[in-house]
């Protein structure tokens, strides 16, 4: 009879496991830190759960009883983790004990050589182990990735070989360079066997350039303290004013792509003057108006991501966002310095822009120096029939401008209609 129970028993424990479902979440191959679609593991007749794969170079995995695509339910909820913040581990230490977490309590962190690996889980005794062929993970090269493009060659690319690193022994490396053009700021981290895995720090190690120049770099790092560094040392000057002048942003149907500028006009390579055009591409939260985004700058890039390319010829606001509202128009609005990032805001509507080079001003005004007329929405200088149709061509695309707008509410719609039509019965008869 006790032989029977105990068969009982153990039928009723597999049942009960076969019911259950495990989950592996984390960096590929294991759904890319998608809770919602993580690997299933699969069950075995002891009532553990396995899952086989190929790991190549650092992942991070944590473990779970289900899934779900929003963190805020799979993290208190299903999570299985370790049991104080992030863990490394590897494939000789057999049983590791977990948690379930109740929160983010960190990960597991794994490193594989792009063998086969097998992870087991037994929800019994929430352990897990790490079966395979461990190899040599050690770090054998460091390599600096960062930006800009004029000093590494390539942005944030770790498997870039021109970027490793130097061994001086006792644990410390270096890379130089010498003759960058830089303006802005250095941003970079040093990475181990050319995997992201490996990095260091944690967050983007960030040096403001001092002024933009041409610059000699050293960049350190001591593989024992895990401690990047980087020295510059101003070797010349570099020409930002190359007799063109570009505006960056959104006017004139632009967008944020430093190889495309429109250019402005000058006769002497001091003062420019643009006219532009403005959509209102971004909506104010507050007040619900839009408004576009624009700086300058005195050469363009080679391509849509070489914005370190032409950090040092970038000019703009005295901070980012600066507000250009009416009571500036016509008054000189001061600029940073060559190698500054931040840009003028303005409303959607029509301007001419003038920039003074040498006194580092722009100056901005509405086009033709005339108020527009309200209800005028396609510009003719008239309120009329051609405004409604304007204005329903507007609701239609589901676009906004600030024109169209006629009675000031945020929106384009039946009540900037009606509008228009109040302000044309209202006009006295010829």
């Amino acid at each position: 009879m006790k032989k029977l129970f105990t068969l009982f028993a153990m039928t009723m424990m597999l049942a009960f496991s076969s019911q259950a479902a495990y989950y592996i979440v984390g960096s590929d191959p294991f759904g890319n830190w998608n809770p919602g679609a993580g690997v299933e593991m699969q069950a075995q007749s002891n009532g553990t759960y396995t899952y086989t794969a190929t790991i190549s170079g650092t992942i991070w995995f944590v473990m779970a009883d289900n899934l779900d695509p929003d963190w805020g339910i799979f993290n208190p909820n299903y999570r299985i983790g370790p049991l104080n913040g992030d863990e490394t581990i590897t494939v000789d230490q057999g049983w590791i004990t977990t948690q379930k977490s109740g929160g983010d309590n960190g990960a597991y962190k794994f490193t594989g050589t792009g063998s086969e690996y097998k992870i087991t889980f037994n929800p019994h005794i929430w352990k897990f182990k790490i079966e395979g062929d461990q190899g040599d993970t050690s770090i054998k090269t460091y390599t600096v990735a960062g930006t800009p493009a004029s000093l590494f060659g390539t942005e944030w690319d770790p498997q870039n070989t021109d970027n490793d690193m130097t061994a001086l022994g006792n644990g410390k490396y270096e890379l130089r360079k010498y003759g960058c053009e830089l303006g802005g700021e250095v941003a970079f981290k040093v990475v181990g066997n050319h995997d992201w895995g490996n990095a260091w720090p944690s967050d983007n190690y960030v040096c403001p350039v001092p002024e933009s120049g041409i610059y000699d770099v050293v960049f350190t790092f001591d593989s024992i303290t895990n401690e990047p560094g980087i020295e510059l040392t101003m070797s010349g000057s570099i020409d930002v004013r190359t007799g063109d002048l570009f505006i960056l942003g959104e006017v004139n149907g632009n967008g944020w792509d430093p190889s495309v500028g429109y250019p402005m006009q000058t006769a002497d390579e001091i003062v420019f003057t643009a006219d532009i055009e403005t959509y209102g591409e971004n909506i104010d939260e507050n007040d619900g108006l839009g408004y576009s985004f624009f700086s300058f700058t005195t050469k363009l890039g080679e391509n849509s991501d070489d914005w370190g390319g032409i950090g040092a010829f970038r000019i703009g606001a005295l901070e980012d966002g600066f507000m250009l509202t009416e009571d500036l128009f016509g008054v000189p609005v001061g600029m940073g310095n060559f190698g500054s990032t931040a840009s003028f805001r303005v409303p959607a509507g029509s301007y001419q822009l003038t920039v003074n080079l040498d006194e580092k001003t722009m100056i901005i005004n509405k086009a033709g120096g005339v108020q527009p007329v309200a209800g005028d929405v396609n510009g003719d200088g008239e309120v009329n029939i051609g405004d409604l149709n304007a204005v329903i061509a507007l609701i239609l695309s589901n676009n906004y401008t600030a024109a169209g707008d006629v009675n000031n509410d945020g929106e384009v719609n039946i009540g900037d209609i009606n509008a228009i039509i109040n302000i044309i019965l209202a006009k006295p008869a010829e």
